[in-house]
């Protein structure tokens, strides 16, 4: 293995390690109720998800494990097989979030969400550290495609 995928499954076990850390942190420290970071733009509150992104009802529960299951061992093989050193680093980012909700909705059921922003009633949907890493790493991935898609040689 080269020294760049192996640079993008380290960041994929970094970003598994500090969302596990972070979310048995909140699991210690947090109630139901919202706590301060940044007034009211930036809170800490915990939620259990038991649905897709944003609580979206999607399957149930085996559904979106397998899901992820699935998705993760696509990641790894596109990792093996990505020419791009940045396209590696972004789907490490992706799979490390990947992995970290995984783990929730294997030992714990639903996923642990502790992160709250937004203004008065105003609200994004509570995340956690995985979350980061799957929008980032999508959205960079989506830049870096400059918008175009990834699977063009897929036959219709």
């Amino acid at each position: 293995m080269n020294r760049d995928r192996l640079r993008a499954f380290l960041l994929a076990f970094g970003v598994l390690v500090v969302d596990q850390l972070t979310k048995a942190w909140a699991l210690a420290r947090l109630s139901f109720e919202p706590v301060p970071i940044l007034g009211e733009v930036l809170r800490f509150v915990l939620r259990f998800n038991t649905g897709a992104a944003f609580s979206v009802a999607w399957g149930g529960p085996m559904v979106l494990l397998v899901f992820n299951v699935v998705a993760s061992i696509l990641l790894c093989v596109y990792i093996l097989r990505m020419k791009s050193t940045r396209v590696m680093l972004f789907l490490g980012l992706i799979l490390g979030g990947a992995l970290g909700n995984t783990i929730d909705r294997v030992f714990r059921g639903p996923v642990t969400d502790f992160i709250d922003m937004g203004i008065g009633t105003l609200r994004w949907p509570v995340f956690n550290v995985a979350d980061i890493a799957l929008v980032v790493g999508g959205a960079l991935l989506l830049l870096k495609s400059g918008g175009k898609c990834a699977c063009k040689d897929v036959g219709a």
